[in-house]
């Protein structure tokens, strides 16, 4: 079965033609989320605040989908300043804690977003997705 979710109540609207997450195989593969603030067309100032809203918005999208960020077994994150990974590290292992998934970290140029994640997780046992 395959189902893609284009969006999600409490998600800022998709910037472009895609799925906000697909359910495959038992498995939910997120498109990259950045850190737009739902219901406005505004986002965090700071870059704390930037990745807590990237990452808030990633949860949204798994619950949506049937998942969690407890059932992330892989995440993609893009980061345009490589000066700022302790501190985007230090907000990640607070959010995810000693549940982390595998991480691989990637410093370039997107656009004037700062942060963005996408990752691959587990459906949950019972989900409808």
């Amino acid at each position: 079965m395959l189902n893609r979710l284009a969006t999600f109540p409490g998600m800022a609207a998709s910037v472009g033609p895609f799925s906000q997450a697909v359910v495959a195989g038992g498995f939910v593969f997120t498109t990259g989320q950045i850190p737009l603030i739902a219901g406005t067309d505004g986002r965090p100032a700071d870059f704390e605040g930037k990745v807590r809203q990237v990452l808030t918005n990633l949860q949204t999208v798994l619950e949506g989908a049937g998942s969690s960020l407890d059932h992330v077994v892989n995440a993609t994150v893009y980061i345009s300043d490589q000066s700022q990974d302790e501190e985007y590290r230090r907000i990640y292992a607070d959010v995810f804690g000693s549940r982390a998934p595998a991480l691989t970290s990637i410093c370039v140029g997107i656009w004037d977003f700062s942060f963005e994640i996408q990752c691959i997780a587990v459906v949950k046992e019972g989900s409808s997705s």
